[in-house]
């Protein structure tokens, strides 16, 4: 089993994050490494790993605090697959609302509408409404009652369901 670190700035190695807990209460938060170290030395503590502890204040300020830390290695990967995923997620919903603004007058059954649909997926996990959308985006003779809109409506709230972080200018 591998020891605690020795200090804070040890755990920059692996971009660690730092979920900082209290056993008084239960209360517990994830913290930035840069965060947190900025904390413990505006507290008057020292960054050695077992002086941090005494210097953090519990989350829910709590009247008789014991702080525990835990190091998440990688913390700012998963934040950043995170933020990828979100941008993933709005680009193409943004390609698909576009199109689906421009579908009741013109095919929009273009490459790049496919590609959003391609992109999202395995997000959305159900075929039947990516291919929906296809089907309305790609249909001829035109008329304004074959437009995107319902697909679209159905895509974006199938992934707020699952809790998807939709923007407000994609939402249905």
């Amino acid at each position: 089993m591998v020891d605690d670190p020795k200090s804070l700035s040890d755990l920059y190695r692996v971009e660690a994050q730092v979920r900082v807990s209290c056993r008084g209460c239960g209360a517990a938060e994830v913290w930035e490494l840069d965060a947190l170290i900025a904390e413990v030395r505006a507290n008057g503590g020292n960054t050695d790993w077992r002086g941090a502890r005494s210097a953090l204040k519990c989350p829910r300020r709590c009247a008789a605090p014991r702080i525990d830390l835990l190091p998440l290695p990688y913390g700012k990967q998963r934040a950043r697959r995170r933020a990828h995923r979100h941008a993933l997620i709005n680009l193409s919903l943004q390609v698909l609302r576009e199109a689906a603004q421009r579908s009741a007058s013109e095919t929009v059954g273009t490459i790049e509408v496919r590609l959003a649909l391609h992109v999202l997926r395995p997000f959305v996990r159900e075929q039947r409404l990516l291919t929906e959308y296809w089907k309305a985006a790609t249909i001829e003779p035109r008329h304004p009652w074959t437009s995107c809109h319902l697909p679209y409506r159905w895509i974006a709230q199938r992934l707020l369901d699952q809790g998807a972080e939709v923007e407000e200018a994609n939402r249905p």
